[in-house]
C-alpha cells in the first residue's frame, strides 16, 4: 500500500510530525495508522473495544512501560513500539 500523504509532504517540505498525522485523523475520523498505510482498519480501537482479558494485559503493558520509559523522556516514541507490538507474532504455545 503506497503512502501518499508521505510522498506528498516530502515534496512540499512538510515536517513528519505526528501531531500533524493525528489533526489529520481527527478531521477524517479515522486512525493515524490507517493514514500511514500500516493497517486496512479504519476503525479506532479503544479501551472500551476490549474484553476483559485483553484490557487487563493493556492496562499492565502500559503501566510497565509508563515506570520504565516515562513520556518525559524524547527518546521513546510510544508509536513506534505500538507499531512493533502490531507486528509482531505474539502466541502462546
Amino acid at each position: 500500500m503506497k503512502n501518499r500523504l508521505k510522498k506528498l509532504r516530502l515534496e512540499n517540505g512538510i515536517p513528519n510530525s505526528l501531531a500533524i498525522w493525528q489533526k489529520l485523523a481527527n478531521f477524517l475520523e479515522v486512525p493515524v495508522e490507517y493514514l500511514m498505510g500500516w493497517t486496512d482498519d479504519r476503525a479506532t480501537i479503544t479501551i472500551n473495544d476490549l474484553n476483559p482479558a485483553e484490557e487487563d494485559a493493556y492496562e499492565r503493558i502500559t503501566d510497565m512501560l509508563s515506570q520504565e520509559y516515562p513520556q518525559t523522556r524524547p527518546e521513546f516514541n510510544w508509536s513506534k513500539i505500538g507499531q512493533l507490538l502490531i507486528n509482531s507474532d505474539i502466541t502462546e504455545e
